[in-house]
């Protein structure tokens, strides 16, 4: 079953996309505390996609959470939750601020990360999301500060902070004497996809993408594309193509399951795509590297 969190370095609240049934079991085992959960993405409809969500928030109200909790998905799930927890008679502790991907904007940003919203090709309509970093600790440009005669003192931790500041009847802007200490971290997560290709104009800046690769591509043409999913053969050659530092593989059919069985996926995704490759099992964590930026 499909999900996949996301934590970040300087905040406890993390992010979810999908939640297959028996995600809150899976919790258990990972470090991620369901009370610090703040913002749930789902990519589509179908059940092994989000039929985890109303168990999991009933946990969490239980836990005694209190913050509001973001619910970004499909019109039809963000249905299909606020039926379930009615007719189940579920009270949550906190609010559920729910985003209908189809009339919102495709865009959310939260204090720890931003988020765009990719349509794509499935049997029902599905999304990527494209999650880059926010909060990203800031040092000061030294030597500018120096140069210019700006002293030393309290304003220098406000700058650090992001703060404009008043020095010496002068305004001094965050933006002018500090800089990240590492470029935005970005991932692509994808729901189910027939077409790679529909992710082009997103992959010029991002890390890891995290993509089905349900069959390899002679079971694929076999079966046929009606299934509305991708192959591990396409998928690494777009990934190849534009140059994308890590791929990770998930969602595997049934006919690879079993010792040895997932080598055929391997094989065929590792021949088309020369980065870093992984194949996604449970409890899986993966750690995105800092590209660190200098004054």
């Amino acid at each position: 079953m499909s999900a996949t969190g996301v934590s970040f370095e300087k905040t406890k609240s993390w992010l979810l996309v999908d939640c297959g049934e028996a995600t809150q079991h899976q919790l258990l085992k990972s470090g991620l505390s369901p009370y610090h959960l703040s913002v749930i993405c789902i990519t589509h409809l179908h059940g092994d996609h989000c039929y985890g969500l109303p168990g999991l928030l009933a946990s969490m109200a239980m836990s005694g959470r209190t913050d509001p909790v973001y619910l970004i998905a499909p019109q039809a799930v963000v249905q299909f939750v606020m039926s379930t927890l009615g007719l189940t008679q579920v009270t949550l502790s906190f609010d559920l601020h729910t985003m209908a991907i189809e009339l919102s904007d495709q865009f959310a940003s939260f204090e720890f990360c931003h988020i765009e919203i990719i349509p794509l090709k499935h049997r029902v309509p599905s999304f990527g999301f494209k999650i880059t970093e926010a909060q990203i600790p800031r040092k000061l440009r030294i030597k500018q500060l120096h140069m210019e005669g700006i002293a030393s003192g309290p304003h220098y931790n406000l700058l650090q902070k992001g703060q404009d500041v008043i020095y010496q009847g002068q305004q001094l802007t965050a933006k002018t004497y500090t800089f990240p200490s590492w470029r935005p971290r970005i991932v692509i997560i994808c729901g189910d996809n027939e077409k790679p290709s529909l992710l082009s104009s997103y992959c010029d800046d991002i890390d890891m993408l995290v993509h089905e690769a349900t069959f390899t591509h002679p079971d694929l043409m076999r079966v046929g594309i009606h299934t509305g999913h991708s192959d591990a053969k396409r998928v690494a050659q777009f990934a190849q193509q534009y140059q994308i530092p890590a791929l990770i593989l998930t969602h595997f059919s049934v006919r690879y399951h079993g010792e040895g069985m997932i080598d055929a996926l391997a094989l065929e995704a590792s021949t088309h795509f020369h980065g870093s490759l992984r194949l996604a099992y449970d409890s899986l964590v993966l750690t995105v590297p800092k590209q660190l930026l200098s004054e």
